[in-house]
């Protein structure tokens, strides 16, 4: 479970906002607690405010439905809490929502920057910032690529359900390049590598001479939901460049994955 962060005196002296900062604490304590019950002594303990303080404010969020309790007076998150995060899901724009972190990306790096979700197969590119420096990339924003030639596309393809995988893998496996994965096998291979890993790598294996990284956006739910890449001339892409490369897309994809409610830390499968 994560740490619960504790409000502090924003020094604006209002006393109703530090009444909001503490419920605000309370919800997000009983959210990080994954559907297990917490009783008054313990969410203010681990809170640091008095039972009676913690016990109006749940009082009132339970007025409101934003908490509930259970047969043993223990607390839960409401159902006004699912309604707010409905709303919240059908008005969210991921290509918006990720825009000010693939800047940063595409500032520091000076490299092309996607951002792409799955479909059928295909990596759908929403969002494109091209580099600074001189690389013909492509596709642009609304094209697709095959997902298994693409670093995007393994990114999105290597979480996908198992039957997905075989599906995809049951079509045609056209040879893009001179690099290009055409085998089942090795396109499995080459996909657990990506879950073992956590980034997926594209070495010349869609347009020769380009080169990619990518790495997975995680929701709340921990599943796989976009992909963040980079786009490398060749000779641009190796040693200590491409561990760089690789370790700011990875913070990029974790930092936007962490703002969506997601994963913390890297999520990789045991090697």
């Amino acid at each position: 479970m994560r740490p619960v962060p504790r409000s502090e005196p924003d020094g604006s002296g209002s006393g109703q906002g530090v009444q909001v900062e503490r419920a605000l604490d309370v919800l997000e304590y009983l959210a990080a607690s994954e559907g297990k019950p917490r009783g008054l002594s313990e969410v203010a303990l681990v809170l640091a405010q008095p039972k009676a303080t913690v016990h109006r404010l749940l009082t009132v969020l339970r007025r409101r439905g934003y908490v509930t309790q259970d047969a043993q007076s223990h607390y839960l998150l409401g159902i006004k809490c699912f309604e707010l995060g409905n709303h919240w899901a059908q008005s969210f724009d991921l290509r918006a929502f990720a825009r000010p972190y693939l800047e940063e990306l595409n500032h520091d790096l000076g490299e092309t920057v996607h951002l792409a979700v799955y479909d059928q197969g295909d990596a759908v590119y929403v969002d494109k910032l091209e580099g600074t420096q001189q690389v013909i990339a492509r596709p642009d924003t609304g094209n697709r690529a095959p997902a298994t030639v693409v670093a995007t596309g393994r990114t999105l393809l290597a979480f996908q359900p198992y039957v997905e995988i075989e599906a995809q893998l049951a079509r045609p496996l056209p040879a893009y390049t001179d690099n290009t994965p055409t085998s089942p096998d090795e396109i499995v291979d080459m996909l657990a590598q990506v879950r073992r890993d956590g980034f997926a790598v594209n070495e010349e294996t869609y347009r020769t001479g380009i080169c990619g990284l990518a790495a997975p956006i995680r929701d709340s739910t921990g599943g796989v939901i976009a992909s963040v890449g980079i786009v490398v001339p060749a000779h641009r892409f190796g040693g200590d460049a491409l561990a760089g490369h690789r370790d700011r897309t990875v913070t990029t994809a974790l930092t936007i994955s962490i703002a969506l409610g997601g994963p913390a830390q890297l999520v990789t499968a045991a090697r």
